[in-house]
This record gives C-alpha cells, sequence and structure tokens, in this order.
C-alpha cells in the first residue's frame, strides 16, 4: 500500500463542523432554564475544546496516512436512516426501547465480521450496559424528563 503524508483534511473539516456547532448549541442553550442549560452547555464545551485538539494535533503532527477504504453506501444510508427513525419515533415508543432497537441495529449495520453466538451475546450486553447506563444517567442524575412512550 502507498502511504501519502500530509493532514487529515476531512478530519479538520468534521472538526470545524463540531465547532460551529458547539457554538450554536451554545447560543440556542441560552434560552433554557437555568438547570436546563447545563447539560447542552456542557456538551457544546467539550465538542468544540475536543475539535480545537484534534484541528492542533492534525496541524503540528501530521501523519503519514495508508488510503482509506471507500467504505459502503448502503451502510451509510442505513445508518441515516435508524437515526431519522430514533428522532421521530423517540416520543411516541420511548426512549428506552427506541434506543435500544436503534442501538442494535446500528451494530448489525456497522458489523463486518461474521456473527457467532459469542459475539451476540457480547454486543447484547454492551446495548444492555450503554443504553441502560445513559438512561440512568438521564434520567436520575441529570434529572432530564425522557419520554415513556408506549413502552418504556
Amino acid at each position: 500500500m502507498s502511504e501519502r503524508a500530509g493532514v487529515d483534511r476531512q478530519g479538520i473539516a468534521g472538526s470545524v463542523v463540531a465547532i460551529a456547532g458547539g457554538v450554536l448549541a451554545w447560543h440556542f442553550a441560552g434560552d433554557f432554564s437555568v438547570m436546563g442549560l447545563v447539560f447542552p452547555r456542557t456538551i457544546a464545551v467539550v465538542m468544540i475544546a475536543a475539535a480545537v485538539t484534534y484541528i492542533a494535533v492534525s496541524l503540528l503532527r501530521p501523519k503519514r496516512q495508508a488510503p482509506q477504504p471507500a467504505g459502503s453506501a448502503w451502510r451509510r444510508g442505513a445508518l441515516v436512516a435508524v437515526m431519522v427513525a430514533w428522532s421521530l419515533l423517540l416520543e411516541k415508543v420511548g426512549f428506552l426501547t427506541m434506543s435500544v432497537a436503534c442501538f442494535c441495529a446500528i451494530l448489525v449495520i456497522a458489523n463486518y465480521d461474521r456473527w457467532t453466538p459469542r459475539m451476540a451475546a457480547w454486543y447484547a450486553l454492551a446495548a444492555a450496559l450503554v443504553v441502560g447506563g445513559l438512561y440512568t444517567v438521564f434520567r436520575f442524575v441529570l434529572l432530564v424528563p425522557l419520554p415513556a412512550g408506549w413502552f418504556l
């Protein structure tokens, strides 16, 4: 494989978009209550800091990179479809149910390897821990009202 030297232009472009999103999140969170603006502004600061750090590292220490594979268009489209379904059905079906279903769908979409019962069990455990952990933090620590929907 041939390698090319240089900065990660796509990564820098994505970081600039992340910075813009963080600035917008900071700005629009100003309309929230004092308690309501803590979470979005915290995420905005972390997002901006991570993006600025990535840009600095990319510019100061360019690496020789192997050519990246083209990827799979159907996987990208399926990922977008799952995220759109999650956002549209979240209130009707419920946070916990939709999050577990979409997390599992994304695992299936993103997996390039052959499925085995052991891998499926690990993925199920990961889904339960990640979604359950996020639900617990949002619901009981941050006191974010999550949609209950038809199910949980």
